[in-house]
């Protein structure tokens, strides 16, 4: 009772209660996240159930205007890649690296302090890195994607890179572009749709995410959202609809000639270069001009609602590349 009480007096209530359910409720099973479990657990998974795919994830470090964490892009990768790896089976995440290229705050050059980042040759080492170690772990397919913009060719270069080196062991590794290139696309369609304000930065597409996502009120995102002064991405939904469609258009016409001149890819080579259905996006949404605080779109009318139907076409694009990369490479459709 005393130690009960000594340890009442370091924790708050509400964490002691949290460490008793977790203990209750805890199931190795359920887990798919690398770091939590140990190498026997690992091991076990791997060589008795199966389990030899990892998703290899990026988040970031950077300002997203007074409202936003500056964790969002980790917080909001981890969960993605958690949801990703569940609908998927048998496929582990590894720990989601917080620190990309090109980081905002600090590729503006601005006064206001937390962004981190890597120069882009260092980003690909790290990436490459990553690769090697779970080829050595054992794992035979490994699946790199990047919640950040910055790093996205870097990471699409490691893992062409690496599989090339390491398909002949039995070892492939892909490029998931569709994470975030296709998404930021269905994303944008998604608000233009629902008539919400389109695109940006620290705006609609991140601010709702968080507010989904986040354990409590204001933890991940401040109430000030509301409020925010922001930069507009100077672009109306009529005039990015129509750019939209036009870069749609040139996309599927080159599509069209490519297949005519038989130049087609086959399926061995790696979806790591391609676009991913929706393409890259136009221009980078980390760009300046913007109001000084790191928020270029309106993310005034952001909800949870609205984050739920976001974070689910993350999750669907991701899922339906991997299976679909996987079964060409592997010539099978079972995981």
């Amino acid at each position: 009772m005393k130690r009960l009480m000594t340890l009442a007096g370091v924790l708050p209530l509400a964490a002691l209660v949290a460490s008793a359910q977790t203990q209750r409720t805890l199931n190795i099973k359920d887990l798919v996240e690398l770091e939590l479990l140990t190498h026997t657990e690992v091991s076990d998974k791997m060589h008795n159930e199966g389990w030899t795919s990892i998703l290899v994830v990026t988040g970031g470090t950077e300002e997203r205007g007074p409202q936003d964490v500056l964790g969002g892009h980790t917080i909001m990768a981890r969960s993605h890649a958690i949801e990703i790896a569940r609908r998927l089976g048998k496929t582990f995440v590894a720990p989601v690296l917080p620190i990309a290229v090109n980081a905002t705050g600090l590729r503006e050059n601005t006064n206001q302090p937390g962004a981190i980042q890597m120069p882009a040759d260092v980003f690909k080492a790290v990436q490459i890195a990553e690769i090697e170690s779970m080829a050595m772990n054992g794992f035979k397919d490994i699946f790199l994607m990047g919640d950040h913009g910055g790093g996205q060719d870097q990471i699409r270069e490691a893992a062409e890179e690496e599989d090339r080196k390491l398909s002949s062991k039995g070892v492939r590794v892909y490029y998931i572009s569709d994470f975030y290139n296709k998404t930021h696309d269905d994303v944008d369609m998604y608000l233009y749709e629902h008539k919400l304000p389109i695109g940006g930065h620290g705006a609609m597409m991140e601010t709702s995410e968080m507010l989904y996502l986040q354990p409590a009120p204001d933890i991940y995102v401040r109430p000030i959202y509301k409020t925010v002064q922001f930069d507009p991405t100077g672009q109306t939904p009529a005039q990015w609809k129509a750019a939209r469609d036009a870069r749609m258009a040139r996309q599927a016409a080159g599509a069209n000639a490519t297949a005519a001149a038989g130049g087609q890819r086959g399926a061995g080579a790696g979806a790591g270069a391609g676009t991913g259905g929706g393409g890259r996006r136009g221009q980078d949404p980390n760009a300046p001009p913007r109001v000084n605080n790191g928020v270029t779109g309106d993310p005034r009318p952001s909800t949870k609602e609205i984050g739920k139907d976001l974070i689910e076409i993350t999750v669907s694009n991701a899922v339906n590349e991997i299976r679909k990369v996987k079964a060409e490479r592997r010539g099978t459709t079972q995981h």
